[in-house]
């Protein structure tokens, strides 16, 4: 073999595996939009650098409709998470589209309705409405969409949908799958 055939087939090698690592490249992890919010007991919330090292669970509503099924997701994630060390989640209703004058009487009617224990995990988000709908993939409705999140802020998993216990005990799974 000739010398330059032999610089031909290793740099066919080296271009082969230079591919197939790149075949095997991860996609950049999905962030999701940063959040500046006031919780319903006015204590603030930033996220993803709230989250502290904990693992989140965002449960989205886009309508006045989809109120029952955040609802649904809050009332279990509570039942599971409310003393939790390693995981913080927070109902959060999407109130950018609200006419600016009326979106402190519909926060107040909201909190009005939300009992005392589960205002701190209620965050009514007033910006970035069109890159949460992107992120959920929002098409329209009044379903709940959850999102569980990595510390950083990562999107780790997401589902549209009722608390069902399917659901339920699939995100379990995915939120212990990182500990």
């Amino acid at each position: 073999m000739t010398i330059a055939k032999y610089r031909v087939m290793l740099f066919s090698i080296a271009w082969i595996g230079l591919a197939g690592l790149n075949l095997h490249a991860q996609a950049p992890a999905v962030e999701i939009p940063p959040v500046h919010a006031t919780a319903l007991t006015g204590d603030k919330v930033d996220l993803p650098s709230g989250l502290n090292g904990r693992v989140g669970i965002l449960v989205l509503g886009f309508s006045q409709g989809s109120r029952d099924a955040v609802a649904a997701w809050g009332k279990r994630l509570a039942g599971e998470f409310k003393a939790s060390t390693t995981v913080l989640y927070y109902e959060m209703p999407m109130l950018e589209s609200v006419p600016g004058l009326l979106r402190g009487y519909v926060t107040r009617k909201i909190g009005e309705s939300i009992p005392d224990a589960g205002k701190s995990r209620f965050v009514p988000v007033l910006d970035h409405e069109k890159d949460w709908k992107k992120l959920t993939g929002y098409k329209g409705g009044d379903d709940a969409y959850v999102v569980v999140v990595e510390p950083s802020g990562a999107v780790r998993w997401k589902l549209q949908g009722p608390a069902a216990d399917g659901s339920f005990a699939e995100l379990k799974r995915r939120v212990e799958a990182g500990h």
